[in-house]
């Protein structure tokens, strides 16, 4: 018997490969959410996740569109326990990146609708009920329970609107909402090693534009000129967008931690304070140095100088198994013995990834055990109102033993 044979070229076959890693980490993602919010933890037991921030749609199914619902279910009734609500703008997208997760089309319903009806058990393998809106129900595959959508506890987050809230709280009366941003955003904390290599890609970029903006910064160029090219190189080196709005702030301008960009022009004697970071591949870098223009005065070299030292023992403290807190006290402790205690207000640092203020935080409140491979942010600052500012902000992934550090621009005071 003749036996055909199917042929693939290597980039057919990487493809392949690359497809059902993917999907693999997806499933393993979401394995690990229904552990969290089964009660497996000793947590409260809920039934379903509701997911509707475009972070976490990315992390739990790879869609990267933002506009969309994910229910995951905690108990088996379709194919991964999960599927993805959304319009029209999206069906194409969803079967690219989702490939393996049942799509519900919304077609003339709203998004409430659809979950009310996603949940009720109408659609019994794969076929539709008699009020469809109009359009099919691709995929569904699952058996409808006694309860009939009635009884549920379901997990939402923090980021829903308000509206949508109160609108899947009066269709879903007999159900229990509940936010859970916390057990929802947990997996997230600790990176995998493909997430800490895209986000070493990320503050490259950022480390990349920092040089190039070394040769631009003089007397009478603006805020906002550096800003712009900044922003202008770090997206010709590949980032997609900015993680957040960037900051460059000049001479008295730098005393405001989160200063908006102004059309003042640089001029001698002035610190500039420039605090930037892009998105690469959807991941997040973020990094500050302070800069002075012109000979800097014997005050600004010694706050300066100050704010470095918090930065590096902080970084000396931080590894596995140790308190956030205590990182922050490592900083802020010393900031307060030099006398500048009352000028320190931020916390010290906060986790990034997907998005660019994520948990955990180096805080005097946040009491988390750092773990390895979570990444975060060691950002110490002094702020003299009316007169300059520092600070000077490293990206780092925790290790068992120490740190990583990801942002490696000098952080000698620099004087152009």
């Amino acid at each position: 018997m003749n036996i055909p044979r199917i042929l693939c070229n290597q980039e057919t076959l990487k493809s392949v490969n690359e497809r059902v890693v993917s999907d693999i980490m997806y499933i393993r993602r979401r394995k690990q959410l229904t552990e969290l919010l089964s009660g497996n933890n000793g947590d409260t037991k809920y039934d379903i996740a509701l997911i509707d921030s475009p972070e976490n749609l990315y992390y739990y199914t790879g869609f990267t569109g933002g506009e969309a619902l994910c229910v995951i279910f905690m108990e088996s009734r379709t194919p991964n326990n999960v599927c993805i609500i959304t319009d029209s703008r999206y069906y194409e997208q969803v079967e690219k990146e989702c490939p393996d997760i049942p799509l519900i089309k919304l077609g003339n319903r709203t998004y409430v609708e659809t979950v009310k009806y996603v949940l009720s058990g109408d659609m019994i393998n794969g076929k539709q009920s008699d009020n469809d809106g109009g359009d099919s129900y691709k995929d569904l595959s699952y058996t409808a329970t006694g309860s009939h959508g009635s009884g549920y506890k379901i997990a939402i987050e923090d980021t829903m609107n308000l509206s949508r809230y109160l609108k899947l709280k009066d269709a879903l009366d007999t159900c229990q909402l509940d936010v859970a941003s916390e057990l929802i955003n947990e997996p997230r904390m600790v990176k995998d090693e493909g997430e800490l290599n895209l986000l070493r890609r990320a503050e490259q970029i950022g480390d990349e534009a920092f040089t190039h903006i070394l040769d631009i910064l003089k007397p009478g160029v603006s805020e906002r000129e550096i800003a712009l090219e900044l922003e202008y190189f770090m997206k010709k080196q590949g980032a997609s967008k900015l993680s957040f709005d960037t900051i460059v702030a000049s001479g008295a301008n730098s005393s405001m931690p989160h200063a908006q960009v102004t059309d003042r022009l640089i001029e001698n004697g002035d610190f500039v304070t420039m605090d930037f970071g892009c998105i690469y591949r959807g991941y997040c870098s973020d990094m500050t140095r302070t800069v002075a223009v012109g000979q800097p005065s014997d005050e600004m070299k010694k706050v300066y100088q100050i704010v470095l030292d918090a930065n590096l023992r902080a970084m000396e403290g931080i590894m596995a198994g140790v308190k956030c807190s205590d990182i922050d006290d490592l900083a802020r402790g010393y900031i307060a013995d030099k006398g500048y205690g009352d000028f320190f207000g931020h916390g010290l640092g906060h986790g990034v990834g997907l998005y660019i203020h994520e948990e955990p935080r180096f805080s005097p409140k946040c009491h988390v055990i750092l773990k390895e491979n979570m990444v975060i942010t060691d950002e110490p600052g002094i702020y003299l109102p009316g007169k300059f500012g520092v600070r000077i902000e490293d990206l780092v992934v925790v290790k068992k033993d120490g740190y990583e550090r990801l942002s490696n621009s000098p952080k000698k005071l620099i004087v152009v």
